[in-house]
C-alpha cells in the first residue's frame, strides 16, 4: 500500500529523497531548472518537518558531475546545500546544512544494476525515503526499485500531484478531449496513440511520429523518417483507419536536421531529398481549430526541432493557442516543458508534468516500476 508524504508524520529523520535532476547544463551552468523547481515543495515540507534532507539524483551522461546542481539549489531554496561525492564515505550531516546533494547515481554500475549492496549503502544514509522523482519512475534502478524495500518509504508531494493530475485524463475526461502528441520515437507511441484512439475525441499528431504515419498513408515524406519494421508497419496502418486521427497537411522543410532555415510547402509538393522538422501554418490553423471546440487538452511532445529557432515556431505557436485556450491543458516531455518554460506560460496550463516517458507510459496504462516498488516498500 502507498503511503503519501502529504500525510505522514515524518519528522526529525534523515530522509532520502529520490528527484529527477536531470538537466540541460550548458557553459557550466544549468539552463532549464524546471524539474528542480518542481522538487522543492517536497524539500521544503521535510525541512519545515525538522529532517535533514539528502537528494539522490542522476544525470542521463554518467560522466556528468552534478557539483555545480547544487550551488544552484542552495540559491533556489535560499539554503546552504552540501555536495558529497562519495556515498561510501562515512558521513554525518553538519547542522549548518540540512540538505545534501548526493553525486551523480550514475558514477556507480550498482545503481543501473539494481545492486542490492548498492541500494543498502544508500539505505545507511537514512531512516526514511521518499521517492519524488516522477521524469524518472518508468526506468528502473537501486535507488528506484530496491531502496524502497529497505526503508520506510513515502510518494512525494511533486509525484502526487503528477499521478492526481494524468488520472484525471483517464478517469474523469472533459468532453471534447483532444490529444496531441509530438516527439521522434514512434515505436514507443504506439501503445499511447492506440489508447487514445479510444479515449480522446480527437488525436492530432505532429513532429517525426506524424511523418511515419505519413509514410504509411504513401505520402511521400522525402528523408524525414528511417524505415521501421514490417510488424511495426502493420500497427501504424491499423492506427492510420481511425476517423479521430489528424495528421500535418503541411510543413517547414530543410535539406537536413542541421539546417538553421527552412521552407514551408505542402506535403504534396515534397523533395524526395527534403527533411520536415516543424509544422506548417495550414496545420497549425486545423490544430487551432480543434483546440477552440476542446474542454481539456493533453499535450506531449513537441511539433518540430525545438532547439533551433526556425524549427520551434509550430511548437511556440501550439502554446500561445493553447494558453489562450478554456479548455483544461496538461503538458508533458522534458523539450515541451522547457519550451513553456522560456515562454514564460508555464501558469497558463493546468498541470505541467515532468516526466516524458513516465507520462506516457503511465497514460497508456502501462505500470512505473519505481510507483510499483513504493507500494512493496519496507514497513515500519
Amino acid at each position: 500500500m502507498l503511503r503519501y508524504l502529504s500525510q505522514s508524520p515524518l519528522r526529525l529523520k534523515r530522509v532520502l529523497v529520490r528527484v529527477d535532476f536531470n538537466v540541460p547544463i550548458a557553459h557550466g551552468r544549468v539552463s532549464d531548472d524546471f524539474r528542480i523547481r518542481a522538487t522543492l515543495p517536497t524539500i521544503r515540507h521535510l525541512l519545515r518537518q525538522r529532517n535533514s534532507v539528502i537528494l539522490l539524483a542522476h544525470a542521463s551522461d554518467k560522466r556528468q558531475s552534478l557539483r555545480l546542481l547544487a550551488g544552484h539549489l542552495s540559491r533556489l531554496l535560499g539554503e546552504r546545500v552540501t555536495f558529497r561525492r562519495d556515498p561510501f564515505s562515512e558521513y554525518a550531516p553538519r547542522e549548518s546544512s540540512r540538505v545534501v546533494l548526493m553525486e551523480n547515481l550514475r558514477f556507480w554500475p550498482g545503481e543501473e544494476t539494481q545492486d542490492k549492496k548498492f541500494a543498502k549503502i544508500l539505505a545507511d544514509l537514512g531512516d526514511a525515503y521518499v521517492n519524488d522523482a516522477f521524469g524518472a519512475a518508468h526506468r528502473r534502478g537501486a535507488s528506484l526499485t530496491v531502496l524502497p524495500r529497505l526503508l520506510p518509504s513515502y510518494l512525494g508531494l511533486l509525484f502526487e500531484r503528477e499521478l492526481a493530475e494524468l488520472g484525471r485524463i483517464i478517469r474523469q475526461p472533459k468532453r471534447p478531449l483532444v490529444a496531441i502528441f509530438g516527439g521522434a520515437k514512434i515505436e514507443t507511441m504506439i501503445p499511447i496513440l492506440r489508447r487514445f484512439m479510444r479515449l480522446a475525441d480527437r488525436v492530432l499528431v505532429g513532429g517525426a511520429i506524424a511523418n511515419a504515419l505519413l509514410a504509411v498513408r504513401a505520402f511521400p515524406i522525402g528523408r524525414s523518417h528511417p524505415p521501421f519494421p514490417r510488424s511495426v508497419s502493420r500497427l501504424i496502418r491499423q492506427l492510420v483507419q481511425s476517423p479521430k486521427l489528424i495528421l500535418p497537411v503541411d510543413g517547414v522543410l530543410a535539406q537536413s536536421r542541421f539546417s538553421r532555415r527552412g521552407r514551408i510547402v505542402s506535403f504534396d509538393r515534397l523533395s524526395p531529398q527534403s527533411v520536415i522538422l516543424d509544422a506548417g501554418p495550414r496545420t497549425l490553423n486545423r490544430f487551432r481549430r480543434e483546440i477552440a471546440s476542446s474542454r481539456m487538452v493533453v499535450w506531449n511532445g513537441p511539433l518540430g526541432i525545438t532547439e533551433v529557432r526556425a524549427f520551434s515556431r509550430g511548437t511556440e505557436a501550439l502554446a500561445r493557442a493553447l494558453a489562450r485556450s478554456r479548455a483544461e491543458v496538461v503538458i508533458g516531455g522534458g523539450d515541451l516543458a522547457a519550451v513553456v518554460d522560456r515562454m514564460g506560460l508555464l501558469g497558463s496550463f493546468r498541470h505541467v508534468s515532468t516526466g516524458g516517458g513516465a507520462m506516457l507510459t503511465y497514460l497508456a496504462g502501462g505500470k512505473l516500476p519505481a510507483l510499483e516498488a513504493l507500494k512493496k516498500s519496507h514497513r515500519d
